[in-house]
């Protein structure tokens, strides 16, 4: 139960992030957020002024510019509200497994999304590469259909006095 999920975090970084967070929790200084209203309270607390924030676990300190508070804001935003959180840093390019995974889907669906030509990707010998702004892209265009369809079923439900 701590804050940020474990697995969002680089290989590398992981065991001396687990290490300190054990060790902060074992001294009492960390203890995991009870419920949506006390993420509230820390997501209110963080959007209170833009200077930068210092957080400290054990005898480590580091500062947190405003921009990457806006970040933490909405990732306690999403959490308070029980929604999953990804953190992946973004090459310009992915492998089919990374797309996949952005997207949410299986590799197999990617890779028919990929051969109807419904996202561009290039070759790199026999390994497929995908622009990550392609996958955003596609990503934020089967959103928007979704959201016409859910919109134009609620305006035929109302037509017909279902709601």
């Amino acid at each position: 139960g701590f804050l940020f999920p474990v697995r969002a975090l680089s290989k590398v970084f992981r065991g001396k992030y687990l290490d300190l967070l054990s060790a902060a929790r074992d001294r009492g200084e960390l203890r995991p957020l009870r419920d949506a209203d006390e993420f509230g309270r820390l997501k209110d607390a963080l959007i209170e002024g833009a200077q930068p924030m210092s957080a400290r676990i054990g005898t480590e300190s580091v500062k947190i510019p405003p921009t990457a508070m806006s970040l933490l804001r909405e990732i306690l935003d999403h959490m308070a509200h029980r929604k999953g959180v990804a953190v992946t840093p973004l090459h310009p390019e992915l492998t089919t497994r990374q797309a996949a995974e952005l997207l949410q889907v299986s590799r197999t669906h990617l890779v028919q999304l990929l051969d109807e030509g419904l996202i561009p990707c290039r070759k790199v010998g026999s390994h497929r590469r995908v622009r990550v702004e392609d996958v955003l892209a596609h990503r934020r265009e089967t959103e928007d259909r979704r959201s016409e369809a859910l919109d134009e079923l609620t305006a035929r439900d109302q037509e017909l006095g279902l709601q």
